[in-house]
């Protein structure tokens, strides 16, 4: 059975157009995968908090040393974590804001990196542990930061693709849907070519 893990963090309800193709990967996957299970996290209704000191010390203490008070503060990171140990897949949906991804998008990056966990020290440095099959990242913005010298500012794929590296996942799928705010023609060219590499990844992966 596949596993499917998608993670959106447009902070919209409506009219947000990485939600939307999100949307249409997860209703491909599962026409695909009918038997798959997915687990979907829309973050900004999760009102994640923000990491702070206990949580590190609860992060850095072995396990068998925490106490009930660590475990706890644990408990939804250790979910998350979870279930990307057991994801074939995993999908997050992004907008920019403000040339980088949404603090609460952040917040669930820094719940679930985790020594020992998503990635250990070696005898060469940081390992990654996630062995996710598929990772595919729609990000959506208003300007079109995909070409110089625009892309100087864009904030999000860089950073997204390192600290995934960093756990493991070394090739991630970006769609960047660029342009939202640039008039309907360049909207609706650059949707109908993130559309068309959706089905193209998924075509490719069941090759």
């Amino acid at each position: 059975m596949s596993n499917l893990v998608r993670i959106d963090a447009s902070a919209l309800s409506q009219g947000s157009h990485s939600k939307a193709l999100a949307d249409l990967f997860e209703q491909t996957w599962r026409a695909k995968h009918p038997q798959g299970q997915v687990q979907h996290h829309d973050l900004s209704r999760l009102n994640l908090p923000h990491i702070d000191e206990a949580f590190i010390q609860a992060m850095y203490t072995a396990e068998q040393d925490r106490d009930i008070q660590q475990h706890q503060l644990l408990e939804q990171s250790t979910h998350f974590v979870n279930e990307l140990k057991s994801a074939d897949c995993l999908l997050i949906s992004t907008p920019m804001y403000n040339f980088g991804i949404p603090s609460h998008l952040k917040t669930y990056i820094d719940m679930v990196t985790r020594v020992g966990e998503t990635f250990r020290y070696g005898e060469n440095g940081p390992e990654g542990l996630l062995k996710i099959t598929q990772t595919v990242v729609i990000a959506a913005s208003g300007g079109d930061y995909t070409q110089p010298p625009m892309d100087a500012m864009n904030f999000v794929t860089p950073y997204l693709k390192t600290v995934l590296g960093f756990n493991g996942i070394d090739s991630p799928h970006f769609i960047e849907a660029a342009g939202m705010a640039m008039g309907e023609e360049k909207q609706q060219q650059s949707l109908e070519q993130a559309k068309q590499t959706i089905q193209s990844i998924l075509n490719q992966h069941d090759e």
